[in-house]
């Protein structure tokens, strides 16, 4: 007599905390395990003092102030990636957290996530994103941005005018973070 053993397969369904904890670790996770100069090889000079000074003194960015939700010292982030960081939290309240992540594209210092959604939902903070998305849109040229990606949609730079169907729609497949619906990823030159 030849016994079979019956495979069971387990279905997982996502809740509003497990799809958070996914974004943040996608944001964070690879900050406590990789090595601090992990992107030494493609890294852009950081912003020094003097440069960050003499940008702050510029008209436009005058009022783009450091802030709680962005951690600009984390990595020795680009100057464009800065002043992003700055205006975009100084500007608009729906903004949760600006961050970045080792093997981020282009690099770590030059891209930054701006995480409009942490709870869980792929419709929550559509406004904020929307906002902060055509704002870099209409300011990239003064951010420096190479692309935006935001609700599974790619922007680049050298797409003008600057207007939403200029956008490139289907970009990727997966969750509410790799589809972009929970925060809007800006890279920069």
């Amino acid at each position: 007599m030849i016994r079979t053993s019956r495979a069971t397969t387990h279905h997982t369904v996502a809740t509003p905390l497990t799809t958070m904890l996914l974004a943040l670790g996608v944001l964070m996770g690879s900050l406590l395990l990789a090595p601090p100069n992990a992107d030494a090889a493609t890294a852009a000079p950081a912003a020094r003092p003097k440069a960050v000074k003499a940008k702050a003194q510029q008209p436009f960015f005058a009022k783009c102030r450091k802030s709680g939700r962005f951690s600009e010292r984390r990595f020795n982030y680009d100057i464009d990636a800065v002043f992003a960081g700055r205006c975009a939290t100084t500007r608009f309240k729906g903004i949760d957290l600006v961050s970045s992540y080792y093997g981020h594209s282009p690099t770590a210092t030059k891209a930054l996530d701006f995480m409009v959604n942490m709870r869980g939902s792929c419709r929550g903070g559509r406004t904020a994103g929307n906002v902060t998305a055509r704002y870099f849109m209409n300011n990239a040229r003064r951010h420096g941005v190479q692309y935006i990606i935001w609700k599974n949609s790619y922007w680049a730079s050298s797409s003008r005018p600057t207007k939403w169907r200029n956008w490139r729609h289907g970009m990727s497949g997966g969750s509410c973070t790799t589809k972009h619906y929970d925060h809007v990823h800006v890279s920069f030159r």
